[in-house]
């Protein structure tokens, strides 16, 4: 029987790649030089899950973050810039880094990826590795990674279409040429809107109709990549583009004088990266080194017509940076030193209309480097990896606004994995790590919505948490409980400025989380799966709760997959309350609610090999209003209908 669930990673105490181990985790297939932590024999890793290929055809994702949700620890959100945004254990979006295929896919300026716009169809697996995580992660990587590779081997075509003018296309695939590896892979998804679950729930700045004002999409991705060996060197170079246009659901929650009136007319992301490896005796040295190159341009408009403009942002971002590793033995211990490093310059234009003349671009550039060795150290039959690091952080232009001067701090961690009995495994971690304020964060106004604070200082997360695991033939269960202490958190506060209200980003008091992730795989019957995931958390500060962090969020799965003649899956996710920044600065209750969701994948004919299958998808059936952010409700009920060939 095909788990639904391929990874919900286990205790590392079972880690690593020898196959004499009782049970133990499955990563999602993936080449070594890919990896940004690969595994080895007396590796311990924090906590981690994920997914495979062939779960995310069951799960049917458009985008990555269709793909995280549900998995314990990780709650996706949409933002008021419409950007979709992963937070691990109640962690900023910006403390969880994403990687694709071993470099950081995130736009300094920023400190972040929109993971709506990264289609499904260009990942093989992911995983999200969760705590004090891997030296090679570098600075910013505080309490979770989303790490995505792309396809290995094989082929998938996906064709589905829906309401509102939805269409998801893709196709990725693997082909041999000689000695070498080409993957090539192409997306377009369009959208003409999103629905809307309850007009209700929408006062401002909505008409009364079911498709939501101002959100709709195309977006087109394309990878290439081409592998090979040249003697004993292992390499694979590749390059990643998005292209996309859309709308910005404007804040329904409050007065249109102090709504965000917004469309992205043009987004753009390239990224090109180049990865090596190669044994040198016992030792293993590793590089991988990228470029990005990221524009993206921001219309803003006076009211909710969308036709007369009220100012333009122009942004464009130049990135470069790599990472080397070397791991080796010495005695019976194994070590690996870890540098990286990364310049990014951007330019920003911000245009007000009128006048509508186009000023000169400020030009801002940070740079981020972090260096260090971990230590793999066999304890009989325990295992301890140990880590020490340090991370730098420099601002040397910085526009038109005041300097900041250079910071840096140490980060270190330990992980130890235990097997208190047979099928039983435990593991310990914890650790310190650093995060620099963005640029944006320091220095940006998001046209004229925030007053810059160039004197944010660095947050610092001390980390701990404690996975056991259990497995009984196809039953699991994994409990990890979880405490994280942020110093110098960046929070947000309003500001009255002339009279206006306006956003600041400042150093709060020390935030605290501590909750517990769960998840539970439980075999009813052949083929028949039933799966529960969640986390329960308590995220605050100065004794206020952290904005947006709900107090539970659960996943229950039924996956029907009997002999693979076909896979229904359903899923109930509950999302707990949470509170919100109103435009007054008051606090404001965001309600729980509960989706249910949908999905069959039905082979319906083959093609020599090739099997073709017919696909449903069914979002947030009963059409429940879900509240990540006020006034920014999740879609209503949508419905997709296609095929799959191959897989």
């Amino acid at each position: 029987m095909k788990p639904a669930i391929a990874a919900l990673l286990l205790a590392q105490g079972f880690s690593g790649p020898a196959a004499a181990q009782p049970f133990g985790p499955r990563l999602p297939e993936e080449a070594l030089i890919t990896v940004t932590a690969p595994a080895g024999p007396g590796r311990v890793f924090t906590p981690v899950v994920g997914l495979s290929g062939e779960a995310l055809l069951d799960r049917q994702p458009r985008s990555v973050a269709d793909a995280l949700r549900g998995l314990p620890g990780v709650s996706v959100r949409t933002n008021s810039r419409g950007e979709t945004v992963a937070r691990v254990r109640g962690s900023d979006e910006r403390q969880t880094l994403v990687f694709l295929d071993g470099a950081p896919l995130a736009v300094p300026w920023d400190g972040r990826v929109d993971i709506g716009l990264i289609p499904a169809g260009l990942i093989g697996g992911l995983t999200v590795r969760k705590g004090a995580g891997a030296i090679e992660y570098g600075a910013n990587a505080v309490a979770g990674i989303v790490d995505l590779t792309t396809r290995q081997a094989g082929g998938v075509a996906v064709a589905q279409a829906g309401p509102y003018g939805l269409k998801h296309l893709s196709a990725a695939g693997v082909m041999p040429l000689g000695a070498l590896s080409l993957t090539l892979a192409a997306t377009h998804q369009t959208q003409g809107a999103l629905p809307v679950a309850r007009l209700s729930a929408l006062p401002f700045s909505q008409p009364a109709s079911d498709r939501r004002l101002n959100t709709d999409l195309a977006a087109t991705g394309l990878f290439a990549g081409l592998g090979g060996t040249a003697g004993a060197l292992e390499w694979r170079a590749s390059v990643l583009n998005i292209d996309a246009h859309r709308g910005i659901a404007p804040e329904s929650d409050r007065n249109p004088g102090s709504a965000r009136f917004w469309r992205y007319p043009d987004w753009n992301l390239t990224q090109a990266q180049i990865a090596l490896e190669l044994p040198i005796g016992a030792a293993t040295a590793r590089a991988i080194g990228w470029r990005q190159w990221f524009g993206q341009e921001i219309e803003s408009y006076r009211d909710a017509s969308y036709t007369t403009l009220r100012g333009r942002e122009i942004n464009d971002d130049d990135t470069v940076g790599g990472r080397f590793t070397l791991s080796h033995p010495i005695g019976p211990a194994t070590l690996r030193w870890s540098l990286s490093g990364q310049l990014s310059d951007h330019h920003q234009t911000d245009v007000a209309i009128p006048p509508g003349t186009r000023p000169a671009a400020q030009l801002y550039r940070q740079s981020l480097a972090s260096g260090g060795v971990e230590a793999d150290v066999p304890l009989g039959n325990t295992r301890l990896t140990l880590g020490l690091g340090l991370d730098r952080s420099a601002n040397p232009r910085t526009g038109d606004k005041p300097g900041q001067p250079a910071r840096q701090a140490a980060t270190f961690s330990a992980a130890l994995a235990l097997k208190p009995a047979d099928r039983v495994s435990l593991t310990v971690s914890g650790g310190r790590r650093n995060r620099f304020p963005s640029a944006r964060e320091l220095f940006g106004e998001a046209l004229g919505r925030f007053l810059p604070n160039p004197a944010l200082l660095p947050e610092q997360a001390w980390l701990a948490d404690a996975e056991l695991g259990w497995r009984a033939g196809r039953f699991t269960l994994t409990l990890t409980p979880f405490w994280q202490r942020v110093e110098g958190s960046i929070g947000q506060r309003i500001v009255r400025t002339n009279g206006v209200n306006l956003r600041q980003r400042f150093n709060q008091a020390p935030a605290t989380s501590i909750g517990v992730d769960a998840a539970m795989q439980v075999p009813l019957a052949d083929g028949l799966t039933l799966e529960l995931t969640g986390t329960a958390l308590d995220a605050s500060s100065a004794g206020q709760p952290l904005l947006q962090r709900p107090a539970q969020e659960a996943m229950l799965a039924l996956d029907w997959a009997p002999r693979e003649a076909f896979d229904l899956r359903a899923e109930l996710r509950r999302i707990g309350p949470a509170r919100d920044l109103a435009p007054d600065g008051t606090l404001a209750r965001l309600a729980p609610a509960t989706e249910i969701n949908l999905r069959a994948r039905v082979p319906v004919l083959r093609l020599g090999k090739v099997q073709v299958s017919a696909t449903a998808a069914i979002d947030n059936l009963t059409n429940a209003v879900i509240l990540p952010q006020l006034g920014l409700p999740q879609p209503g009920r949508s419905i997709r209908i296609g095929l799959i060939v191959g897989g």
